[in-house]
């Protein structure tokens, strides 16, 4: 299977949708505010990855929430593997 690899800079309150077979979320340091992806907290510098077996992917909303500490910033990364194909049905 060929995949493409994508990333994307969050800096507010959001929804991201998947439809992916791997998602990691990256908070850098610990002078940015805390975030929680669908209620989880990221610590700084952690990464949450969920991937999907071989085959399956992952159709999920995820939900990136924001706290708020003066001095800090919002900061989180995104970083997704996509098929460059995805059959018709996977998401139907």
């Amino acid at each position: 299977m060929q995949t493409t690899t994508t990333s994307q800079y969050v800096g507010k309150n959001t929804n991201i949708e998947s439809y992916c077979i791997s998602i990691a979320f990256f908070r850098p340091t610990t002078l940015t505010n805390a975030v929680y992806v669908n209620d989880i907290p990221i610590e700084a510098g952690q990464t949450l990855t969920i991937a999907q077996n071989e085959g399956d992917y992952d159709t999920t909303k995820y939900n990136i929430v924001f706290g708020s500490q003066v001095g800090s910033t919002n900061e989180l990364y995104v970083i997704k593997i996509i098929p460059k194909t995805v059959p018709e049905h996977q998401f139907s």
